[in-house]
């Protein structure tokens, strides 16, 4: 992946969660520096192996595996709270709920 004008391997089992914010991404990982990559959510989802990383809201995606808790629609990874929106939340649960 591009990023800061380097091109950086990111190990998938690092990514906490990602965040679009327009034609850029903000990769947060997990005790290291966030990414900031110019990359749509759209084009990373589609990059991401699918049945390891679900798409929750207009401006997250999150790996199934790093969850630690849902409620009332809030996704809760390592303290940060990621709304599950509302065009998402069916299909999340019928995934995350497996």
């Amino acid at each position: 992946m591009r990023a800061d004008y380097s091109l950086l391997k990111i190990p998938i089992a690092d990514i906490l969660f990602i965040e679009g914010l327009d034609d850029y991404i903000k990769i947060h990982l997990d005790k290291q520096k966030t990414i900031v990559a110019r990359m749509t959510l759209k084009s990373i989802h589609e990059k991401l192996n699918s049945g390891s990383f679900i798409r929750v809201h207009r401006s997250y995606i999150v790996p199934l595996n790093r969850i630690e808790s849902v409620r009332n629609r809030i996704i809760n990874i390592e303290g940060t709270e990621i709304p599950i929106g509302n065009s998402y939340a069916d299909t999340f649960f019928s995934v995350f709920g497996k």
